[in-house]
């Protein structure tokens, strides 16, 4: 199931990229061919005649097979959205905006942007949000990028680090607290108790952050280093999103992960 997965989401943002013509074989991705069709027509592919033996050909007809619609927010003027954008980009040479967070329509962003000298550097969306990149230089990142020189550190860290935190200063004053009265004080179990309930939410620290900054932290993760892999609820954006990101940074997807405590996760490779 995992294989499949990752196969369906490279042929929709590996394939079918809205190049003139593309030709797939089932047999090679191993998907059955209605299914290929499907995620075909989903990016505006029309089915022609096959081209190459064993292949099914797509030409890209957007205007006879329209695209599944992406995101975007309301165009109209805003005060408060709009005084909200111009927070994020004041002093800032590169920011990426999630327009569902921001509440506002592409359009309205780019214009916002260009009022700080920021232009849109690379707009990736999905049915769901669509995050643009407001860069002062809009050209496209030269890959492959270079390999980190040195340790950065990865929000999704924060998912760990916090639950350890937590179970250490709450067990700490527990112990502090019980020792006068051997640990019989109901304050100790108490302390005891939040230390360990305490643990769970910890582990979703990253989620209490508003969407525009976890796309941000997101894009950090594709840093040059030959493999990137994180789970998915480290950033909580859609995987549709987080492959085309990957892709704007030189990575390709290339396998899914699980385990029982981060749940389903993305494996990415640099190209």
């Amino acid at each position: 199931m995992q294989d499949w997965y990752v196969r369906t989401v490279r042929l929709r943002f590996q394939v079918f990229t809205g190049t003139p013509y593309a030709h797939v074989s089932p047999m090679e991705w191993r998907i059955d061919p209605e299914a290929l069709r499907g995620i075909a027509r989903s990016r505006g592919y029309l089915e022609i005649a096959p081209m190459f033996q064993g292949c099914l050909s797509f030409q890209y007809a957007p205007q006879y097979v329209p695209p599944v619609p992406v995101f975007d927010g309301p165009d109209r003027p805003d005060k408060d959205r709009e005084r909200w954008l111009l927070n994020q980009l004041t002093g800032s040479d590169q920011v990426w905006i999630s327009l569902k967070h921001a509440n506002l329509s592409a359009r309205r962003v780019a214009e916002v942007a260009e009022t700080e000298g920021l232009r849109v550097a690379a707009d990736f969306g999905d049915p769901a949000d669509r995050v643009l990149l407001l860069s002062r230089d809009p050209s496209p990142p030269r890959l492959p990028l270079p390999a980190p020189t040195a340790l950065r550190f990865r929000y999704a860290w924060l998912n760990h680090i916090a639950p350890v935190t937590v179970l250490v200063l709450l067990g700490a004053a527990a112990v502090i607290s019980g020792i006068p009265s051997g640990f019989e004080a109901p304050v100790t179990n108490l302390l005891f108790l939040a230390a360990f309930v305490g643990m769970v939410p910890a582990a979703f620290t990253t989620s209490l952050f508003p969407r525009t900054t976890r796309v941000g932290w997101l894009a950090r993760e594709f840093d040059g280093s030959p493999q990137v892999g994180f789970p998915m609820r480290s950033y909580r954006i859609p995987a549709d999103l987080v492959v085309q990101i990957a892709a704007y940074h030189g990575y390709e997807l290339y396998g899914q992960s699980a385990t029982q405590a981060d749940g389903p996760g993305l494996k990415f490779r640099k190209r």
